[in-house]
């Protein structure tokens, strides 16, 4: 999803690529800004592309879940904090997210053995 994102970021106007941001603190949304989300959405893209081929990696792995905290962390301060965002745009973020980061936290034991 970051990478299929990432080039909406490139391809599209970027009102359409940073639609989730879209509330009442909402900046104008200029063409450098969602070029930076598209870059943020291609190295997060790849490291849980490597961690999912390096999935016994512990390094790779942890890295992976951190890319998911950070997904949290962006959507939770732009929504509650500076109010760039609706909770109808961050609702797929924080399930997809949220979701992510209790299966890597629960399943951690059966991909590394610890």
């Amino acid at each position: 999803m970051a990478l299929m994102h990432s080039a909406v970021c490139y391809l599209s106007s970027p009102s359409v690529a940073l639609k989730q941001f879209s509330g009442p603190q909402r900046p104008q949304p200029t063409g450098l800004s969602a070029r930076v989300y598209g870059v943020k959405n291609v190295y997060t893209g790849l490291i849980r592309v490597y961690a999912a081929y390096h999935v016994t990696n512990p390094q790779l792995y942890a890295l992976a879940q951190w890319t998911f905290a950070g997904v949290l962390f962006l959507y939770l301060t732009e929504l509650f904090v500076y109010r760039t965002a609706r909770l109808k745009e961050c609702a797929f973020p924080f399930v997809f997210a949220g979701s992510a980061m209790v299966w890597t936290v629960v399943q951690r034991g059966f991909y590394l053995g610890n």
